[in-house]
């Protein structure tokens, strides 16, 4: 049992000293419960307070970027001779967002704010061809690149020699030989000095419309009103939600609760996303696979103007349009999830490869991120996903802490027509030739990058929970503790030596809802979200003794709060 039971390799943290833990509780007024967490995370009285208190990570001044000045000129250049100006943004949510967030700023500071997108399966990644015509035929004055534009010297030489400025407010990291055109503003790029490097495009993009601001070029949004849009592009972008980043998500969520914007509002609305309080997860999982998906079905288009419309009708058509889109895109990600999982079944050492590199014919490329993340998730190993379609190749990979998969294509770019990412996504474009070779090379690299690493995922858990310490008190510690991500998960604890009892169920799609009973004989219940995909039955486990992994969540039911156990892994008591 234990081997099907138990999927991760759990891993805790030292367990803290009382006189450290009834510390921290006496000093902030917490559950023992939250003092053992922060104990657990390594943090101190002067520490914790500035985790707990908003103003922790106050902004960074946006002219320590090395070429923000130059930037702004660009844009006052663009001003004064009333040129016109060309966003160009990604079809991801961290595109969309910042392409919005400028438009919102610049729309009233020059005659004509364009905005482009680029098709994902006409241009690929990365700046479009198409776009770099456009505007060479329409004599734009100003190009600026959001999170895009770092691969892709060629293009902005092009535009560059036509006279057309170009911006480039990114993230992503350089080309293997360093080599940058425009004028780059990018956290990532070797040398720069801007002290914080977990910015996403959208943070770079805000950080321009702030130094446009403190120098007089004043939008037609204050950028304070934009955060909005920063919050939803962190999150959803996996930026470590650290440092200003942490700032700007906070502030970025009391604008969204505060319902601030039409076409999120209509947004929210379409999902069903009824919550008192939308946080982080929300972002992540409702409003963000919201905002990507017609780029991933057909075309990003509806998502950009769904944030920049002023019209109230038309931003419910936009919602429904983008609710529309979304279940398709789940139904083609099962399609393409379902053919990648027998595709692993019938490899033969599949236990001991260190990443799968598989391809297939017409998978629907806008999906393959996710697909790829799925098989992440339930292998712990890195994945990259290839469509075939005639006599070329899309590709999407996403890897696991410790394999920095971008440094991995570096590694083999002599088979890629074109590629571009970061430590654990990548984005690609292969000829259907070489794609054999590829695979081969690649699979053997992540094998020799994957060898010191646990054949199954983390868990890493940080401290022990009682079962009478689950209350709100605990759920409005939490709250405080938001926003949950990258940089700064989510708690997680092991409740020990528990019995599964009478009334453990499959509940909707495939989640196991879980009774149980501690030692001193508490009762409580918890959600094991798609536990189906373990193959086990709901009755087998009545019984048993176990410790469950879990995380505690702010549940909302009847207009009443309630703290919610949500199991992450099951694993057979010991002793």
């Amino acid at each position: 049992m234990t081997k099907t039971l138990n999927k991760f390799v759990w891993e805790q943290a030292d367990t803290p000293g009382s006189d450290k833990v009834q510390e921290l509780a006496r000093v902030f007024d917490i559950p023992t419960s939250a003092a053992r967490f922060l104990a657990a995370r390594g943090f101190t009285v002067e520490s914790a307070r500035r985790y707990l208190e908003p103003a922790e990570g106050q902004p960074h001044d946006p002219f320590l970027f090395d070429n923000m000045g130059r930037a702004v000129e660009c844009v006052r250049k663009a001003v004064e001779t009333k040129a016109r100006v060309l966003i160009h943004g990604d079809y991801d949510v961290d595109g969309i967002c910042g392409t919005a967030l400028l438009y919102h700023y610049l729309r009233d500071v020059v005659p004509k704010v364009l905005r482009y997108l680029p098709d994902r399966r006409k241009d690929g990644y990365g700046i479009a061809g198409r776009a770099v015509d456009w505007a060479v035929e329409n004599r734009v004055g100003l190009f600026i690149a959001v999170d895009c534009g770092t691969s892709d010297g060629e293009l902005i030489a092009r535009l560059e020699s036509e006279g057309i400025d170009v911006i480039v407010c990114d993230h992503h990291e350089l080309s293997k030989d360093n080599s940058a055109s425009g004028i780059m503003l990018n956290p990532s790029r070797p040398e720069e000095g801007y002290p914080f490097k977990g910015l996403c495009g959208t943070g770079v993009a805000f950080k321009l419309v702030r130094a446009l601001e403190s120098t007089g070029i004043t939008g037609a949004a204050p950028p304070a009103s934009l955060l909005d849009f920063l919050a939803v592009a962190t999150v959803a972008d996996l930026a470590p939600l650290v440092d200003e980043n942490r700032y700007y998500v906070q502030e970025g969520l009391k604008q969204i609760n505060g319902s601030s914007r039409l076409g999120l509002d209509a947004l929210m609305s379409a999902s069903g996303l009824d919550k008192p309080e939308v946080n982080s997860y929300h972002i992540g999982f409702i409003l963000a696979p919201r905002i990507n998906a017609p780029g991933r079905i057909s075309n990003a288009k509806p998502a950009l103007e769904l944030l920049c419309t002023d019209n109230e009708e038309r931003a419910a058509d936009l919602a429904q349009i983008l609710e529309s889109d979304n279940y398709e895109r789940r139904l083609l990600t099962e399609r393409v999830h379902d053919e990648v999982m027998k595709m692993i079944e019938d490899i033969p050492d599949r236990h001991e490869r260190g990443g799968y590199v598989l391809a297939g014919e017409n998978w629907n490329e806008g999906v393959l991120g996710i697909a790829a993340a799925r098989v992440v998730d339930e292998f712990g190993k890195p994945a990259v996903l290839i469509s075939v379609q005639g006599d070329s190749g899309k590709g999407s990979g996403r890897s696991v802490p410790g394999v920095d998969l971008k440094e991995q294509l570096d590694r083999c770019g002599q088979h890629l027509t074109r590629y571009g990412g970061h430590a654990q996504a990548v984005g690609l474009t292969i000829a259907a030739s070489k794609v054999e070779a590829f695979a081969d090379e690649l699979s053997c690299r992540l094998s020799e990058a994957t060898k010191s690493l646990p054949r199954r995922p983390l868990l890493r858990i940080d401290a022990e929970l009682a079962l009478r310490e689950c209350s709100l008190e605990l759920v409005d510690f939490l709250t405080r503790c938001e926003p949950f991500g990258k940089g700064n998960k989510s708690p997680l604890w092991v409740v020990r030596d528990v019995v599964i009892t009478p009334g453990t169920r499959y509940v909707g799609k495939g989640h196991l809802k879980l009774h149980f009973r501690d030692s001193h004989g508490e009762d409580a219940e918890g959600i094991c979200f798609n536990w189906d995909t373990r193959n086990i039955a709901a009755e087998s486990l009545q019984g048993l003794v176990v410790d469950l992994a879990v995380s505690i969540k702010k549940g909302y039911y009847l207009e009443r709060h309630y703290p919610e156990i949500q199991v992450l892994d099951i694993r057979e008591h010991e002793g």
